[in-house]
């Protein structure tokens, strides 16, 4: 239960949830990921680092 906790708080951010629902379309590195968020790509790394 622990485990499953950790991976729901780790998908309970928007953007998170939005690179997950990308990644399950097609592979994407992260200069695509930056260009669909509008985010910096320091930003989007550290989302998937989580």
């Amino acid at each position: 239960m622990e485990a499953r906790a950790r991976i729901l708080k780790a998908l309970a951010h928007p953007r998170r949830l939005f690179i997950v629902d990308a990644l399950a379309q097609k592979e994407c590195c992260v200069a695509e990921l930056t260009k669909m968020i509008g985010a910096d790509m320091s930003t989007v790394s550290k989302h998937l680092s989580v």
